[in-house]
């Protein structure tokens, strides 16, 4: 279980590093409102249509897009050398010319497939870690040094 958290951690820290301040918003209001989705005692397929609308009409899809493909390109060519970015040539080649239909209905089921993963799945847990790492960041990003969690105010007389 602890593995599968800490792949969890590895994910929401790359988003939360790779975004923008205003990104960072954004996925911090998303992950909260599935959370409430996720908690709310309507039926599943009002949770799921829920949780599908709510992820179109925000603004994280795109962000969040443009920082995996961002992470993929520079895993699966900058990082090859030039034999293997010739192989990933031919094989992007054949994928456009023999299958690239199903590129868009995958993309479009991942776009999907996350927020109901986290209203009716086991994607909870991603989501509290998600909000506590992008929390974490903007908190960096701020300047702030601490977080005040819970406070009371003591009299030094």
């Amino acid at each position: 279980m602890s593995e599968k958290l800490s792949k969890q951690r590895q994910v929401a820290a790359f988003v939360a590093e790779a975004a923008t301040p205003s990104d960072l918003d954004a996925i911090r209001t998303w992950a909260g409102k599935l959370l409430d989705i996720r908690a709310s005692s309507t039926s599943k397929l009002a949770k799921a249509k829920a949780a599908v609308s709510l992820t179109a009409s925000s603004k994280v899809v795109w962000p969040v897009a443009k920082m995996v493909a961002k992470e993929a390109k520079r895993i699966g060519w900058d990082d090859r050398s030039k034999t293997a970015r010739l192989g990933l040539g031919g094989a992007a080649v054949g994928a456009a010319v023999f299958g690239g239909k199903s590129a868009g209905i995958a993309a479009l089921g991942t776009a999907v497939g996350v927020p109901l993963w986290v209203v009716l799945g086991a994607g909870a847990s991603f989501a509290n870690v998600l909000i506590e790492e992008v929390t974490r960041r903007k908190t960096k990003i701020d300047g702030a040094s601490y977080t005040v969690i819970d406070a009371e105010r003591v009299d030094p007389n």
